[in-house]
């Protein structure tokens, strides 16, 4: 991996950082001034409009596997990385998710924004202020990172197929905390963007500090 490549992709990865954030502060003044409130209502009802017994199941497993076990899934990824010589990443990795967790309150007490109420049935436990959703600001970060840093030396394909698939399960945690009455529609786009944001600056400081897997010495 060449120092000029390597230099590339860092810069790439602050600029998107910046990006995100900017958008993201924008958003948040919007939303902290209720200026979503007619859109995000109708959103909600568009998507509860397709309701069914089914679709709460897929939304309920989905919000499970982005809230209770999101931990789980990160600790099981960072093994991973370690396992496979990316000991560097695993570090990297954890304290971006250690730290997403604590960007995702912060920005939450910030722009003290409440939770939908009284628009759609609330099917799911959900507290606290409701700007970013912290289910899917987590999933981009756990999952969608994670799979960026497991496929990192891995084929084109790969990498393609493995954030093709993280991707669209973040989707997937977007609805669903709509669909179940936790979210405003706002709040997930705030908190796709907190997630892309994080991950971007903790991508540069990967590309920038670590190299290819050493393999760990077996006895």
């Amino acid at each position: 991996m060449t120092a000029a490549w390597r230099s590339g992709h860092d810069r790439s990865s602050a600029w998107l950082a910046a990006v995100c954030f900017v958008l993201l502060l924008i958003l948040g003044v919007l939303v902290r001034r209720d200026a979503f409130l007619a859109a995000d209502t109708r959103i909600i009802l568009a998507v509860r409009s397709l309701a069914s017994p089914g679709l709460t199941q897929v939304m309920l497993v989905a919000s499970f596997i982005a809230g209770r076990l999101a931990i789980p899934c990160a600790l099981v990824i960072a093994a991973a990385l370690y396992v496979k010589g990316q000991r560097a990443d695993a570090l990297v990795y954890a304290g971006a998710c250690l730290s997403g967790e604590l960007v995702m309150v912060l920005i939450k007490e910030i722009v003290h924004h409440h939770r939908p109420i009284g628009i759609s049935p609330k099917l799911t436990d959900a507290g606290w202020y409701s700007f970013p959703s912290g289910h899917a600001m987590l999933a981009v970060i756990i999952f969608g990172f994670g799979a960026f840093l497991l496929t990192r030396f891995s084929p084109l394909a790969a990498r393609v197929g493995a954030l093709t698939v993280a991707a669209l399960f973040v989707v997937l945690v977007g609805l669903s905390r709509v669909y179940l009455g936790a979210h405003w529609p706002s709040d997930v786009a705030g908190a796709v963007l907190a997630g892309l944001g994080w991950s971007a600056m903790a991508r540069s400081y990967s590309l920038a500090y670590t190299s290819r897997p050493r393999t760990i010495a077996r006895t």
